[in-house]
């Protein structure tokens, strides 16, 4: 399956040692919990969830893992753009690259938790607050968006 692109941008796994350094020094980098983020996550290897990172011109920008359930919906998880490449579209490209993934997998459905300052982020995205998980942790909101478009006629 191609990797999902969108002009300059690529989204692709890590697949070097140096690729995968820079993934987890993008997330250390950008993640409220960073101290607490350690670099040795076994979760990164369970089948279904996919380490992604984000190129601009052969340099990763960015980094995210999808994990996608069994009915259908794409978790995107730790979202992260370099601090220094933020508020220039880098985000938005890997937004609706993660987006683009999620589809080419059978996803009908992408769910995250947000902070309260990615919120108005992702509600342009066209992410809504939605209850889909019974976990509540302070300082994050749960959203989800539809994947689908219904002139399709597909049903999420």
């Amino acid at each position: 399956m191609p990797h999902p692109r969108h002009g300059l941008f690529d989204l692709r796994p890590p697949s070097t040692p140096a690729e995968w350094e820079a993934y987890h020094r993008i997330r250390q980098d950008v993640l409220l919990e960073a101290k607490k983020y350690a670099v040795e996550h076994a979760d990164e290897l369970v089948p279904g969830h996919h380490p992604l990172l984000l190129w601009l011109d052969q340099k990763p920008v960015g980094s995210i893992r999808i994990d996608i359930d069994s009915v259908g919906r794409a978790g995107l998880r730790l979202v992260a753009v370099d601090p220094d490449l933020q508020k220039q579209g880098c985000g938005r490209a890997l937004l609706r690259l993660a987006e683009e993934f999620a589809r080419a997998h059978g996803c009908t459905r992408a769910v995250l938790y947000a902070t309260l300052d990615a919120v108005g982020f992702y509600a342009k995205a066209g992410y809504q607050e939605e209850d889909w998980d019974d976990v509540y942790v302070s300082g994050i909101v749960q959203m989800a968006k539809l994947l689908c478009d219904a002139t399709e006629g597909e049903t999420r």
